[in-house]
């Protein structure tokens, strides 16, 4: 789990010199994210039908073993081409690796554990964005931005002989390949009101956090003149305070309805967005704000991502890899999605930054008063 989230956050204080190693512009290199999170989807989708027809174990060790080989293209060829292609592949390795793992929660695991489980799912996701921002910063300051791929090939090789070894086959109720097949359980899936709510709920609440690897490093390193490892620090506060979320969320959940705890998430963090926005006008330039909102908005991705994610993996355990597959589609195209559309911005302030969190919890809050109020 925590390779999942490294592999975005290891890269993202390389952003800045990335740009200017390769002699490409800002938005060419935060582009980076935005294709990474392209192939997670891709790989989400289309190993979701492979596991329901050919099992778990096998397909998580190809794709281990194929993000340790694609890892080291940009070691080795040293253009943005090269690169983008690299960033491609890792997404639809690791993006296959992660919604195998959880099509196996989902097997072995009992429907009233699944959306608890979820906010233990997300804690153990989040410790590599806890991590990696701090040991990407480092890599970057003492070796440059290679030795981040050097690092994800190493820990890829290392999650490769540790599943070899440890993950059994678990998923034997298995579904013919076949298109009609196929076509039927989409369909299942995609008219689940509920079920669609909360992915996109996952998608909104996921690219807060999305926004800030994407913006972060150049309004940190760039505006306001931080190093790389001064990132990396900011960004270990910032994803402790998801992985302390995703407990207290899963404490709260042993004493009230998921239902209730959505309710009051979401309208919270709408408010604490609308505040940030006012405080920017005042605090344009000022570290603590930058800080201080982030992390909200992180907190705010630990509480209501988890919540949405065990509920929706909840509802399809007859073909839990095709539910998963669409659901994380539906997730990291829309995050990828945002990713792109923030790559064309040029944050100068934090004015641009608060306005970012305060539309993506506004979408959160119209999709809960459209669809999930009423289930």
């Amino acid at each position: 789990m925590p390779i999942i989230g490294m592999a975005i956050d290891v890269i993202a204080p390389s952003l800045p010199a990335i740009s200017s190693g390769l002699s490409v512009s800002s938005m060419t290199a935060k582009n980076i994210i935005a294709i990474f999170l392209l192939g997670y989807a891709l790989g989400n989708f289309f190993t979701g039908f492979l596991t329901d027809a050919k099992g778990r174990q096998k397909l998580i060790r190809i794709n281990l073993l194929g993000f340790v080989i694609v890892s080291v293209i940009p070691i080795i060829f040293q253009n943005i081409n090269a690169l983008l292609l690299c960033r491609l592949l890792q997404g639809f390795t690791i993006g296959a690796t992660s919604v195998l793992l959880r099509a196996i929660l989902t097997d072995i695991l009992p429907p009233e554990k699944l959306t608890s489980m979820g906010t233990l799912i997300g804690a153990m996701w989040g410790i590599g964005p806890v991590f990696g921002p701090v040991i990407g910063g480092y890599l970057q300051f003492y070796f440059g931005w290679t030795a981040g791929f050097y690092f994800l090939a190493i820990m890829g090789l290392i999650g490769f002989i540790s599943t070899w070894f440890i993950v059994p086959e678990t998923h034997f109720n298995r579904h013919p390949l076949e298109l009609a097949i196929i076509k039927k359980n989409i369909a299942e899936v995609i008219h689940h009101r509920m079920f669609m709510a909360v992915t996109l709920l996952m998608g909104i609440t996921y690219s807060l956090m999305i926004v800030f690897s994407t913006a972060g490093p150049f309004l940190i390193q760039k505006t306001l003149h931080y190093s790389p490892v001064f990132f990396g620090h900011v960004a270990l506060i910032l994803g402790i305070v998801f992985v302390v979320s995703t407990f207290i969320c899963r404490r709260l959940l042993k004493k009230f309805l998921m239902e209730n705890l959505l309710l009051v998430s979401i309208h919270l963090f709408l408010a604490i967005t609308i505040l940030s926005v006012i405080a920017g006008f005042y605090f344009s330039e000022n570290i603590y704000l930058a800080v201080i909102a982030s992390a909200l908005m992180f907190f705010a991705c630990g509480s209501i991502y988890p919540m949405s994610m065990g509920k929706g993996l909840s509802f399809f355990r007859h073909i839990s890899g095709t539910a998963t597959a669409i659901m994380y589609l539906i997730n990291i195209l829309l995050t990828s999605l945002i990713s792109f559309i923030v790559s064309l911005i040029t944050v100068h302030n934090n004015v641009t930054l608060m306005l970012m969190y305060f539309i993506l919890m506004l979408c959160a809050a119209i999709v809960y008063w459209s669809v999930a109020r009423n289930q």
